[in-house]
């Protein structure tokens, strides 16, 4: 039901709603990134497979709604995908039209609906078609300006398979300190079509921090070319590249990284062509314009819980 529901979104929304499914689930099944105003959405999939008086009868445990502002979407799943109506209503506003109860000791939520879009019920005003799920995501609009999926080179390459390594080794390293936190919930996207890599959200206050991860060996010089892709950069508040230094004679990550908000990009950066460059001397005395953005790689999760509990953020 999940995946036939991404599909839905990714379709029907021409490349605008990025799905991001989480690496632990703590509740919530993916998190959807609006890029028409870039705006991040939690999501929660319910599904059944059959009727039940021919309405769908949903159940969901109290404790596994932890965010009024998610959205929960609900649906019948048939052999064709999903059923023609989908419900779409944010967790809050069901809790106040759900009947509420307790069962076998533990609390519930309780909500029945027909897929018939003329029925009477409580639930009629956020049942939506299933050709206008993504639509409802969008706030009804799917001609928008800004990034297309054309603006991304989708053809196949050949790609080296020690750089496709090392930045999976990178991701790996940045999710690994992340997870130190137990206050932040990680998220990857599905498909990897944007800037973010690695999507941080803290689970107390629901806001977020989009992590793009750039990974390479320094050379004789002692720096390290780390490039970010013009073509996918979309500067916000909300997003930050952490840059790492991986030092293969000693097979680990230099005790330093770089974490750089996107909207400081372009003025300390090269201008390399489709690219921006950053020259990252790790662990160096050597002054450079990325001074400031030097952090320590083992405080990592300290800082992007920091950055996701400040309200500026």
């Amino acid at each position: 039901m999940e995946f036939a529901v991404w599909r839905e979104l990714i379709q029907q929304s021409r490349g605008m709603l990025h799905v991001f499914l989480p690496l632990l689930d703590n509740g919530l099944d993916a998190v959807v990134h609006r890029l028409t105003d870039g705006d991040y959405i939690p999501v929660q999939v319910k599904s059944r497979n059959h009727l039940t008086k021919g309405k769908i009868e949903v159940v969901i445990l109290a404790e596994s709604l932890i965010d009024d502002q998610a959205l929960i979407i609900a649906g019948l799943l048939t052999d064709d995908g999903l059923g023609p109506m989908v419900l779409v209503v944010d967790e809050g506003t069901f809790k106040q039209l759900a009947a509420h109860g307790v069962y076998e000791g533990t609390e519930i939520f309780e909500a029945a609906f027909s897929m018939h879009p003329t029925a009477a019920t409580r639930w009629r005003p956020y049942l939506v078609p299933r050709s206008g799920l993504a639509a409802r995501l969008l706030g009804g609009q799917l001609s928008v300006s800004g990034p297309t999926p054309s603006d991304v080179d989708l053809a196949p390459k050949r790609k080296d398979r020690h750089n496709e390594w090392l930045g999976f080794l990178g991701e790996s390293e940045v999710v690994r300190r992340l997870a130190e936190n137990s206050r932040l919930d990680l998220f990857r996207p599905f498909p990897d079509l944007e800037l973010v890599e690695v999507l941080a959200r803290d689970n107390v206050n629901g806001r977020f921090a989009g992590l793009q991860i750039k990974t390479a060996v320094p050379g004789r010089e002692g720096e390290a070319h780390l490039q970010v892709r013009k073509a996918t950069l979309v500067t916000a508040a909300s997003s930050w590249v952490v840059g790492l230094a991986w030092l293969p004679e000693l097979n680990r990550f230099a005790e330093e990284c770089l974490l750089i908000p996107t909207q400081h990009l372009s003025e300390i950066a090269i201008n390399d062509g489709d690219r921006l460059l950053l020259l990252f001397y790790p662990e160096s005395p050597k002054r450079t314009p990325l001074d400031p953005y030097r952090q320590r790689l083992s405080d990592l999760g300290a800082l992007i819980a920091g950055i996701t509990a400040s309200p500026s953020k």
